[in-house]
């Protein structure tokens, strides 16, 4: 996939910056997909995780308290987002600290799946998370991506094409 970090204005703040993956040739990010194919049949819990991101991005960051870790591989930062661990949504995205946060997509986690890895919609989306997580950590290896000097932006070369690491 080929794809741009950009920031989410709407969410971010002094505390925190929410990005989102946009891929080549579309209009909306990964988390616009999101919400987009899950507001008609989830709309309370859409708007609670906009709230959440909100408060991420203008009072809190991003508090272990607000998100699962550990959704990942071990050292990759994916999370999972949601409002309440009784709903049925999960977002993942990848943290970087208290202070950014990339969204990519997710999906609906029924009661009876215990892992992201039961449900082939959920694999899919945490696995494209965690693909753009390793290929963000060569960059920062490489030196063409760092964090700003308060720590609340990525910056460098946020362009990601299909000959990226694999």
């Amino acid at each position: 996939m080929n794809y741009e970090i950009i920031p989410l204005d709407e969410f971010s703040g002094s505390k925190a910056t929410i990005y989102s993956a946009l891929p080549d040739g579309e209009e909306l990010t990964l988390f616009d997909k999101f919400v987009e194919e899950y507001n008609e049949d989830f709309p309370d819990e859409i708007l609670s995780i906009g709230d959440l991101l909100q408060d991420m991005g203008n009072k809190y960051g991003i508090r272990e308290n607000l998100i699962k870790i550990n959704e990942g591989k071990p050292g990759d930062g994916v999370v999972a987002i949601y409002d309440n661990p009784d709903k049925n949504l999960r977002l993942y995205g990848i943290r970087y600290g208290l202070t950014i946060l990339i969204l990519g997509s997710g999906g609906i986690k029924t009661k009876d799946i215990r892992a992201w890895q039961e449900d082939t919609k959920l694999k899919d989306e945490a696995q494209a998370v965690i693909k753009i997580s390793e290929q963000i950590a060569q960059r920062i290896i490489d030196k063409e991506i760092c964090f700003s000097d308060d720590g609340l932006q990525l910056l460098g070369n946020l362009n990601f094409s299909n000959n990226d690491n694999d």
